[in-house]
């Protein structure tokens, strides 16, 4: 890699770093706002109530204000959970120097459509996917055998820190409209955030907005 190539890759990495710190001053900020809402929740519950008991309410509004708030502590709840409470953990690399025909090969024995890209200090480069591997070097007439897989470790590499909220992982998955955020823990690799992992513990309403905001404005 020569020096241009090394201060691209720098600049990418400042760039990530800023991204990540301004999404966690966002979810400071979200967290704020939960409680606020709690708040006004817990007096509208209160405020039917004592309605109700003085006869100026009915029971209804006391039985919507109650599931209102039950729906915000259960949000509450799973945006409190953290990115390696979702993740798969173990997420298996390819390394920079190995050929993309080996990282096919490797894909196909996990039933996975991308990999990781690590370097020999074992820390994140880039995402592999298998239509990278089609569209940028099999449609491009370059012979897999014969290219490594850093070649195409280019462009913004997104990412989350293990400690990160749910709420943090999806927002950079849905602002960059990516399917797969690897989980970084004291700068290294530890799992992977995929559409599967999503399904598994997500609500039904939270991933039909994650779907419809990573496909539905293409």
């Amino acid at each position: 890699m020569g020096i241009l190539d090394k201060a691209k890759a720098t600049a990418e990495r400042v760039r990530g770093q800023a991204a990540h710190g301004l999404e966690a001053g966002r979810t400071r900020f979200d967290e704020a706002q939960l409680r606020r809402q709690h708040a006004r929740l817990l007096q509208n519950l209160g405020a039917a109530y004592h309605a109700e008991q003085h006869g100026k309410g009915d029971h209804d509004a006391t039985e919507r204000a109650l599931a209102d708030l039950d729906a915000h502590i259960q949000a509450t709840a799973e945006s409190a959970r953290q990115a390696r409470d979702i993740m798969h953990p173990g997420a298996e690399c390819i390394d920079e120097n190995e050929s993309l025909a080996t990282a096919a090969r490797k894909m196909r024995e996990l039933g996975v459509g991308s990999l990781p890209i690590c370097g020999a200090d074992d820390r994140l480069h880039g995402i592999l996917t298998d239509r990278d591997i089609v569209t940028r070097c099999i449609a491009e007439g370059r012979d897999p055998a014969a290219t490594k897989a850093g070649e195409l470790a280019q462009g913004t590499l997104f990412w989350v820190d293990a400690t990160a909220s749910i709420d943090e992982a999806l927002r950079q998955m849905e602002d960059h409209q990516v399917k797969r955020l690897p989980v970084i823990e004291n700068h290294r690799l530890v799992g992977l955030i995929s559409e599967a992992d999503l399904a598994r513990n997500l609500s039904e309403h939270r991933l039909a907005e994650f779907v419809e905001k990573v496909y539905g404005t293409r």
